[in-house]
């Protein structure tokens, strides 16, 4: 558990009296505006390093993860909206009771933040501007000497995770994403808006490019107001570093440089959203050596977060064992990795539910707006009509399209089976053919055994693939597509089909089981149903 305002209190109070240089009524280096329930953690010289909790909102369950889309449509293609999930890193008690979270800084990185663990440069203390003009490497030294400083003197003020205290690294772009829309301290219809905050009031919050903000100069931390969640210069200012590899589309596709969030003290204040990211590379040119060194860049800095490890001890990772199944069949059929192989109903459905969820919005916004104009009231429930088709038209086409896959998968494996009698036939031929000095009648029974054995593979291709296929759609539509193969098959008085589809069904159970094929195990159990029901 997490130590509460007392601590905080405490800590504040230790700090002062530790750092002369302070008047009664100042605050400490590094927290410029105080608010009661920050985590504050000390700093070398008396510094101080002022943390925010970012709360999940999900409870303290252990697969307590959080479902949210990252991007904006205002991005394009480079931010196009993913959904994604979020866990926190230590449990902590609040009042409406215990919720995951983890801490992030307050402010970005000042220069004097930078001095006091590095102890240079020297122009840098007392520097109260973000640090900049440092590469990824410079960032994570800071952050690596930092936490070897914490552990050596104030290792109990940590927050701690199963008996191991937290320790500091970038964020995940995910995480900074979460952090800058609010969190879960704002409802659905905020988290998703471009901007946490009315556009009119963003000078207020944000450094941005002009004479309206920042006069395109760099501007000293916390001048302005937080975020919801206290946060500072989120979006302006300086853009920040993650600890995420650049992807197109987020989570697949190449991985390039890494990724920086947010704006700068030269971004317009147009281009200012929660989504906004950009591919940073690691290594550049210096225009003046025309060496390849580390990249930095004066519209770029940092802050960390405060994390932890998912498994801290035996105990816990026990409790994730034991809990795990629970989660796999519940919460975690609408969560990404699961979407990401289940039927595409399901992933329809998920979709579904998020464009009705929108169009509420949509409706209740024009609500708060004023009077709804009929014609514009009459489009909203056509379009609310039309996705309600969309999810039976969906649910009629998958009932077919696991018929069709499930007959297709039947019909190469009886295919299969009766290929299989053919090899010990074929074998007992070759092994009489040589016995007697028949070489050249033996040498085309070989011939004739390859083939049979490529037509058995190529078949056992299209009938892996054609269970794979069955994983696009709903367990119920499978379980319908198999009613009904094998009721044409009764029909039809193929009694030998409709046994072996038992076999069929049991892998493709498997297969749903564990998103995995087992080409050679399955033809071997084809085989030995082959063997075991001759005609």
């Amino acid at each position: 558990m997490v130590r509460g305002r007392i601590f905080t209190t405490l800590l504040v109070l230790a700090v002062i009296v530790g750092n002369p240089s302070l008047s009664r009524g100042e605050t400490p280096l590094g927290n410029p505006q105080p608010l009661a329930d920050d985590l504050l953690l000390p700093m070398p010289g008396g510094r101080t390093m002022a943390l925010r909790p970012v709360c999940i909102g999900e409870g303290g369950g252990s697969y307590a993860w959080k479902r949210f889309r990252v991007g904006d449509p205002a991005g394009g293609y480079k931010e196009s909206p993913t959904g994604v999930a979020l866990g926190g890193a230590f449990k902590v008690s609040q009042a409406s009771g215990e919720d995951w979270c983890f801490y992030m800084g307050k402010y970005e990185v000042s220069e004097d933040q930078v001095f006091a663990v590095l102890q240079t440069p020297k122009e840098y203390e007392n520097s109260q501007l973000p640090a900049r003009d440092l590469s990824f490497f410079d960032a994570e030294t800071f952050i690596r000497t930092y936490n070897q400083w914490l552990y050596s003197n104030a290792a109990k003020e940590l927050p701690n995770h199963g008996g191991q205290p937290g320790f500091f690294r970038l964020p995940t772009e995910f995480e900074w994403e979460f952090a800058a829309r609010g969190g879960s301290a704002v409802d659905s219809a905020g988290f998703d808006r471009k901007l946490p905050y009315p556009g009119e009031q963003l000078a207020e919050y944000e450094w941005f490019s002009g004479p309206k903000s920042s006069h395109n100069k760099v501007k000293k931390i916390g001048l302005l107001k937080p975020n919801i969640l206290g946060l500072h210069d989120m979006l302006g200012n300086v853009a920040e570093m993650t600890a995420t590899l650049y992807q197109v589309e987020y989570y697949q596709g190449r991985s390039g440089g890494y990724v920086a969030k947010g704006g700068h003290f030269l971004t317009d204040a147009r281009q200012l959203r929660s989504s906004l990211r950009t591919e940073q590379e690691f290594y550049a040119i210096d225009s003046a050596t025309k060496k390849v060194l580390p990249a930095k860049k004066q519209t770029l800095g940092f802050r960390p977060v405060l994390a932890s490890l998912v498994f801290p001890n035996r105990e816990f990772s026990n409790r994730m064992s034991d809990d795990w199944e629970s989660y796999r069949l519940g919460a975690a059929q609408t969560l990404p990795a699961a979407v990401s192989t289940s039927a595409t109903s399901a992933k329809a459905q998920v979709s579904g539910t998020d464009a009705g969820t929108h169009l509420k919005r949509l409706k209740e916004e024009l609500a708060r707006a004023g009077t709804v104009a009929a014609p514009v009231q009459q489009e909203l429930d056509l379009l609310a009509a039309s996705l309600e088709e969309i999810q039976f038209t969906l649910k009629q086409a998958e009932q077919d399209s696991a018929y069709a896959w499930v007959k297709i998968g039947g019909e190469q494996a009886f295919f299969i089976t009766k290929e299989a009698r053919k090899l010990p036939i074929l074998a007992r031929l070759i092994q009489s053919a040589l016995g007697s000095q028949r070489t050249e009648v033996a040498a085309k029974y070989k011939e004739r055994e390859v083939e049979i054995r490529q037509n058995i593979d190529q078949a056992m291709s299209s009938y892996t693939e054609s269970v794979r296929q069955l994983g696009t759609v709903s367990a119920s539509a499978i379980q319908g597509g198999f009613e009904r193969y094998t009721q044409f098959l009764t029909q039809r008085k193929a009694g030998q089909q409709s046994k072996l589809m038992e076999v069929v069904r049991q892998q493709a159970e498997e297969y749903l089981r564990v998103k995995r094929t087992d080409d050679e195990e399955w033809k071997k159990q084809l085989f030995d149903w082959s063997n075991n029901n001759q005609q």
